[in-house]
Parts: C-alpha cells; sequence; structure tokens
C-alpha cells in the first residue's frame, strides 16, 4: 500500500517538483458542491491550510486567486477562492470537471499543499468520482483510512508524513458519548451565558468543571461551539499554557516588575500586559528566530528572556496533545437557550510551526500579570500563553479528521 508521502511526490513529481514535506486536505464533497459554479465549500476549521483571503468587509463579497496544479489533467491553473457574506462561507471554484458528475457519488478532491526542495510552497489539486475503474476507494482509503465511514461532507487534514489515521479506546468511548448526547435531540442549556454550550455537553458526559492543565475526557481535550459561530460570537481570549521565559538575567520579583512594568499614580508598579511581535505601550515584543528555535522576549529590543521551540512544543502538549471541537445548533426559545450536538471534529499533533504562525499574526500572545501591593508584596498570576480567540485553537493541529456530521430531525 502507497503511503500519504509516496502518494504526494508521486503528485509534484508529475510536475517537475521534488516534494520536501507538506500537508494534505480532502474532503467528500456534499451535493451541494461542484467544480465550478458553486464551488467546493471550504470547512471553517481549516481556513489556514489556503492562503489569506483578504475581506475588508465581511458585508461585501471578496474573491482572491492562487495558482495551482491539476493532477489529473497535468496543468497549471489559477483556482478562485470565493468568500460569500450571505450564509457566510468560502469556497473554491475551477476545479477539475471530473467534480461536476453527480451520477456517480460520492466524489472526493484532494488538495497538496506542497513545501518543496527549493523553499516554495505550492499547490496541487488531485480529484475522482465513484464511477467504474475510478481512483475514489483508492484515495479514500490513502487518507482516511479504513475505520471512517464514507459521509458527505466528511474531510480530514493530514501530514504527508502521516500514518495511518485509528481510533484508540478512549477516542471510540468519546463517540460513543457524542452519539449518545445526539439522540437526545435539543436539550437546554444547564447555564446562562456564552460558556452554556460547553458545560451543558461536558456535564452530560459527567464532566466536572476545571481549571487545571490537564485534559478533559481521558487525555483528549474538548471544545464546544456553535454550527454558525463567527469571530463576533467568540468568547474571548484561551489560556494554553502558563510557562515563564528563561531569563536573561537572575532578580527578584520586585526587581523584574520594575524592569518589565511601570509606576501607577500611587507610586506602586504593576504590569498586565499583552506581548505580541508589536511593541506594546512599555516597549515589550516577542521576536521569533527560526534559525535559533527559540522566541524571545524583548524590550526597547533587548532581550530579557527567551523560550526554546522545544521547551513550548512540550508544554503545548502536557494539555493539547489531542482534541475535539463539537459543534452544535443554537436555538432560543421563551428566552430559553437550545442546543443539538451534530458535529465532531477529532484533532492531534499540536504543531511548533503553527502555534509560531499564530504568533506572528499576533493571534497567539503572551501576558503579565504583576502588581505591587502596598508594602511591597508582588502578586504575580503566572505567564499565560493566550489565544486571542477560541477558534484559534483548531488551528493549533497538523492532524484533523471530521468523524462526526449529525443531521436529526427536528
Amino acid at each position: 500500500m502507497m503511503t500519504l508521502f509516496e502518494y504526494a511526490q508521486s503528485v509534484t513529481s508529475k510536475f517537475g517538483k521534488t516534494l520536501r514535506t507538506g500537508e494534505v486536505l480532502a474532503k467528500i464533497l456534499t451535493t451541494n458542491d461542484d467544480a465550478g459554479r458553486h464551488g467546493v465549500l471550504v470547512p471553517a476549521d481549516v481556513y489556514s491550510f489556503f492562503p489569506d483571503l483578504p475581506v475588508p468587509d465581511p458585508s461585501q463579497n471578496a474573491t482572491d486567486e492562487f495558482e495551482s496544479c491539476d493532477y489529473l489533467s497535468g496543468r497549471v491553473g489559477v483556482l478562485k477562492y470565493k468568500y460569500y457574506q450571505r450564509y457566510p462561507e468560502r469556497r473554491i471554484t475551477r476545479l477539475n470537471s471530473v467534480l461536476n458528475n453527480r451520477e456517480h457519488e460520492p466524489r472526493i478532491v484532494v488538495f497538496l499543499k506542497a513545501k518543496l526542495a527549493d523553499g516554495a510552497i505550492e499547490y496541487f489539486v488531485d480529484c475522482a468520482d465513484s464511477s467504474p475503474n475510478s481512483r475514489f476507494g483508492f484515495l479514500f482509503t490513502l487518507l482516511f483510512g479504513d475505520e471512517i465511514e464514507i459521509a458527505s461532507g466528511v474531510f480530514t487534514l493530514r501530514p504527508v508524513e502521516s500514518s495511518a489515521f485509528s481510533i484508540d479506546e478512549n477516542l471510540s468511548e468519546l463517540l460513543g458519548e457524542f452519539d449518545r448526547v445526539c439522540a437526545e435531540g435539543w436539550i437546554e442549556s444547564l447555564r446562562k451565558g456564552p460558556t452554556g454550550i460547553g458545560y451543558t455537553f461536558e456535564s452530560l458526559l459527567g464532566i466536572k468543571e476545571n481549571n487545571e492543565q490537564i485534559a478533559d475526557f481521558k487525555g483528549i481535550e474538548i471544545k464546544c461551539k456553535g454550527i454558525k459561530e463567527d469571530a463576533a460570537d467568540s468568547t474571548g481570549k484561551l489560556n494554553l499554557f502558563q510557562r515563564a521565559p528563561v531569563w536573561a538575567q537572575k532578580m527578584s520579583t520586585k526587581e523584574r516588575i520594575r524592569q518589565v512594568g511601570k509606576a501607577s499614580a500611587n507610586g506602586l508598579f504593576r504590569c498586565h500586559s499583552q506581548v505580541t511581535t508589536t511593541a506594546n505601550n512599555v516597549g515589550l515584543s516577542l521576536r521569533v528566530l527560526d534559525v535559533e528555535r527559540k522566541i524571545d522576549l524583548q524590550k526597547l529590543a533587548e532581550p530579557l528572556g527567551h523560550w526554546t521551540f522545544e521547551a513550548l512544543q512540550k508544554r503545548l502538549e502536557e494539555k493539547h496533545s489531542r482534541a475535539v471541537f463539537v459543534k452544535a445548533k443554537i436555538q432560543e426559545k421563551e428566552s430559553k437557550r437550545f442546543f443539538k450536538y451534530e458535529e465532531l471534529v477529532y484533532c492531534e499533533r499540536p504543531s511548533m510551526d503553527r502555534f509560531v504562525d499564530l504568533v506572528g499574526h499576533r493571534n497567539l500572545v503572551f501576558e503579565f500579570m504583576m502588581s505591587e501591593r502596598p508594602g511591597g508584596e508582588i502578586k504575580n498570576h503566572g505567564y499565560p500563553w493566550r489565544l486571542i480567540r477560541e477558534e484559534f485553537l483548531e488551528s493549533l493541529f497538523s492532524f484533523q479528521i471530521k468523524l462526526r456530521q449529525k443531521q436529526i430531525k427536528n
């Protein structure tokens, strides 16, 4: 059986390119997906796979283009990447016409984002319907494995070096619990406010609320959100983990707060400060050093400390090595909120490259939470790394696969 890496190599070599590494996104098309007029709907979970699509005004449609190599035709062309404000959603058009053949369902499309030997990043596309002698079976088994049922809308995102996916005992148990909750249909929220969707689901699984740095269900973190939820619905920042830098100089906490903070009107120092790759109001900033594989903490361009990629990766994996993202429909009725849990995306393999990319785009930040009390006591609430919105957590994982997509009658 061909490995995923060997398959990706065969795709790039057809165009005289040499693959170094990359990732593959595959989707089983729905009846509303095609090659051109409607295009292929891009799952919101994997927007970061494709080039940035500028949307200056979310109330207006937007279109961008990017070059791609079509494996079936052997031609290099330009795909259109579209944002439709009405839904809102994003779609890819100008794909191979094989995807228009609805007489031979199911259909599959495969996008390869390849990093080549010369350092360039290029996109390649492959696809198949399920007509006689088609490559559908080969592609589905290669991308999804033997344990996943063929269902419209199912997708996977995988590094080309990854091995075949399998469902272990803990994930199987969680899927069984998800199916049980889904079978209940509409469920009234057990808590008011935006956190009700996650609190209700976890309560139905018998999970007690906690703020510990451990995963929710037998090593698997659970995050819940609405199916139509967008950035405006976000519940705010999400703590990833706590990790202090390796300081360039040893000093007391009293000396430290004077180094990074500033005095208040009462003469006491404080530093409640968000730090990104752009200097803040006290001159603090982050600098990503790819060659040295570390992130520097600086003040006015002078290094105060650093984190190695290795240390950050280890800390990241302690809580976020595996996660499921559960999505639900939301209904308001008689001043009450109800959820119908319908989708589940499983993720693993948090990527340091993705972590660094989020830092570079200021979507992942470091924070100081220090204050001086009368009498000289320093209150320090830790050194958290935080995502500016919970939606970016999915972007950390290099392996994603949709395992459940329920359609329950009202």
